[in-house]
């Protein structure tokens, strides 16, 4: 199973190196690769409707199949069971997992109607942290993911936990948000290259949400999205969930998304007022809030 943590940085500025954080002990095993990943499915999308995510990634030169199943995300909280296994050859060969994920038939089907969808390439800088609960490998990743000559760009970290309870990366989260700004990232490399290959429909502005931490937590990552895409009518929904956030934030930091919402609201433009606000290392700890809200109470 992988736990992990996905955190964006700002849409501008300067982007750290992954040293660069101050941490709470020594960063260790420390390296930087070059990534490449081919994402494959077949026309109709079959394992992508199963929830799953197939890939053959290149690191220098050694290569590796995984495939990623269904699992939970909640804001930047995403946990699949995950499957992997060292390949040669640079189209997949699903026979070559464990036994037990699909049937012969499907894997023979599956095998002759699979496809390349779109890439990743990307530079990893990435080591391992020892806190007080828990092992964490830290990987920063800046590149794109390429489709059908369109373009977007990455620029997110990622804490993925090696041993013990996702509650004990919350402190860590914290420390790295306060030195410089991050948010929660919602979507998988895999969701936003289907996307961009025009393979699904952009997600649709939230208009309804469970009245949970985690609902309102992912919503408002949602129209966060859209707004920074342009869709104003994404700009009432996500000043309502702010209002609604209030419920599990702290003094200062009610104090400081009662102030983003004015800036929003009186902005001459709403993407414009947004990304600003992503500038500010109080914009994701509001949304750490809800988070912790929500594993503390799993």
């Amino acid at each position: 199973m992988e736990i992990e943590i996905k955190l964006l940085l700002a849409p501008t500025g300067a982007y750290k190196r992954v040293c660069d954080w101050q941490l709470p002990s020594q960063l260790q095993q420390q390296r930087t690769d070059l990534l490449g990943n081919i994402y494959f499915d077949t026309p109709a999308q079959t394992l992508r409707k199963l929830d799953m995510g197939l890939r053959i990634r290149r690191r220098g030169t050694q290569r590796e199949m995984t495939l990623k199943t269904a699992g939970k995300v909640c804001g930047g909280l995403h946990a699949r069971p995950e499957y992997n296994v060292d390949v040669a050859a640079e189209r997949p060969d699903l026979s070559l997992f464990e036994s037990g994920l699909f049937s012969p038939a499907e894997v023979a089907r599956l095998n002759a109607e699979l496809v390349p969808l779109f890439a990743t390439d990307f530079e990893r800088q990435q080591g391992v942290l020892q806190i007080a609960d828990a092992t964490v490998e830290l990987a920063l990743d800046q590149g794109s993911i390429s489709a059908e000559g369109a373009e977007l760009t990455i620029a997110e970290l990622e804490l993925e936990l090696i041993e013990g309870e996702a509650k004990a990366l919350l402190p860590l989260v914290a420390t790295l948000m306060q030195q410089q700004p991050l948010r929660l990232g919602l979507d998988s490399k895999a969701a936003r290259g289907y996307r961009l290959a025009q393979l699904q429909a952009p997600a649709a502005i939230a208009t309804r949400w469970p009245a949970s931490a985690d609902g309102v937590l992912s919503a408002w990552q949602r129209n966060e999205e859209r707004l920074l895409a342009g869709e104003i009518a994404a700009l009432a929904p996500l000043l309502q969930l702010w209002q609604q956030a209030q419920h599990w934030l702290d003094g200062s930091e009610q104090q400081w998304l009662a102030q983003a919402q004015q800036q929003l609201q009186c902005g001459d433009n709403g993407s414009e007022a947004l990304a600003r606000l992503l500038q500010q290392p109080q914009y994701g700890l509001c949304q750490l809030a809800l988070l912790r809200a929500w594993l503390l109470q799993e």
